[in-house]
């Protein structure tokens, strides 16, 4: 599990072309499809792909992770772990 804090006011942001959602983005990356929210305290069905940060880290690219509109709504102050291989690295 990595500690994550999610990145607000990011619904500007757009997928790269060729793809009309993160969603729809983050599948293809996986090659899997979207189950249950990533965080680890959730049971939700994950429906959107979310911009988080790993928190603490000296990591500072952001990822792209499948959560449910709840958990994709915590505000950036709060942490919150997800499932490592659900985390995939908008820019490499």
């Amino acid at each position: 599990m990595t500690k994550v804090h999610n990145l607000n006011n990011t619904a500007d942001r757009r997928p790269p072309k060729g793809y009309a959602t993160w969603r729809e983005w983050w599948e293809d990356k996986k090659g899997r499809r979207f189950s249950t929210c990533s965080c680890s305290t959730c049971v939700r069905s994950a429906e959107v792909g979310a911009h988080v940060q790993k928190h603490g880290s000296s990591d500072r690219r952001w990822y792209i992770v499948p959560l449910c509109r709840s958990c994709n709504g915590k505000s950036s102050d709060e942490t919150f772990y997800v499932r490592d291989n659900d985390l995939e690295p908008i820019n490499k």
